[in-house]
């Protein structure tokens, strides 16, 4: 029997291998560099596929073959894709023939006639000021102004970044790459609190999840949601739908009652310890954008938390019963308010 699996692993390896060789013959192989300062690796080449991994800022990959925005490469001994507009070419010639901006990194850097100390002065530039470059010698600079004068800067003083790689860059969005649920609370027969007005959670909850679902986009996120419409789901079926799709968070949406109608304020929840930093990111970026009181991060049980594999939050968004908070909650801003500063949190926790 042992023999057997011996031989049965060394089919399967032999197999890892020769399907490997095939690939890298069908392609070119070529080396890119990431650039990203975390770029998720994942088992399959989708935005919901399993996380492998990550990679970082000046971390070079072999491509195998790229199909529909992903590059196939080998992470951790096995296939893995990374999106392939995180990456750019490593080759050499390449690089050297896109023309460059370089971003000097302090005040009072000195421009010389020359590539080198002991050529003179002619002026200074300062920390933020950008040039082109003109050509580059010996760990020197050749910079134009856009007066199309020139002069010489030590390297080592300057950040430089090709123009396709500034231009990449700033078309990615700084979620690309995550997956983010959004769950509207209640639902179809399921109002949940209803105000003195008859406003419904189950209405608000919708709306808010949808501004934020557009915000979080803008920024390059996948954004699942539990319902997009007036329809019922039962928490097993929110935190399966979580469990299912594995996202890097998933967000619970809702609004609060009480019996005493000067009650107010916003609140996030967690679970547990691994949560918490990323409920208090919400409820910063919730409170530095609506008026309403902040009441800070809580522990809860709630069942979307507690059963939920992922990480995970759910965020109060004010009391329909205090008349205050029921009319900053209906005022034509409030969505915008909260969408920013939900997608604030967010971001904010994943650049940390």
């Amino acid at each position: 029997m042992k023999f057997i699996n011996y031989l049965g692993s060394a089919l399967v390896f032999l197999l890892i291998l020769m399907g490997t060789t095939n690939l890298a013959q069908a392609s070119s192989n070529e080396v890119y560099t990431v650039d990203a300062s975390n770029l998720l690796v994942r088992d399959a080449p989708a935005g919901d596929a399993e996380v492998l991994g990550h990679l970082h800022d000046g971390d070079q990959v072999t491509v195998f073959d790229v199909e529909n925005g992903w590059a196939q490469t080998y992470y951790d001994n096995q296939v893995a894709y990374v999106a392939f507009h995180y990456l750019y070419s490593s080759d050499t010639e390449i690089q050297t023939s896109l023309k460059q901006e370089v971003t000097v990194k302090e005040n009072g850097v000195r421009v010389r006639t020359g590539p080198g100390t002991d050529h003179t002065i002619t002026t200074y530039t300062n920390e933020g000021d950008s040039f082109e470059v003109v050509e580059t010698k010996n760990n020197w600079h050749k910079l134009e102004t856009e007066d199309g004068e020139t002069g010489w800067v030590a390297s080592w003083l300057t950040d430089s970044k090709s123009s396709e790689q500034k231009r990449k860059s700033q078309s990615v969005g700084i979620l690309d790459g995550y997956t983010i649920i959004l769950d509207p609370g209640h639902g179809g027969k399921d109002p949940g609190a209803i105000s003195f007005d008859n406003t419904y959670e189950k209405d608000l909850t919708l709306s808010t999840a949808k501004q934020v679902e557009a915000n979080l986009e803008d920024k390059g996120a996948n954004v699942i949601m539990t319902r997009d419409s007036d329809s019922y789901l039962s928490l097993n079926d929110r935190v399966a739908l979580s469990n299912d799709q594995n996202p890097d968070a998933f967000i619970s949406f809702h609004f609060n009652s009480f019996p005493i109608s000067t009650v107010g304020g916003i609140h996030t929840f967690y679970h547990n310890s691994n949560d918490r930093e990323f409920a208090k990111s919400l409820q910063s970026g919730i409170a530095g954008n609506v008026s309403l009181e902040d009441k800070g991060i809580q522990q809860a049980q709630y069942r979307v938390l507690r059963k939920n594999d992922n990480l995970s939050a759910l965020v109060e968004l004010g009391f329909l019963s205090n008349p205050n908070d029921l009319s900053v909650i209906r005022s034509e801003s409030y969505n915008d308010q909260v969408a920013a500063g939900i997608t604030e949190g967010v971001v904010n926790y994943f650049a940390e």
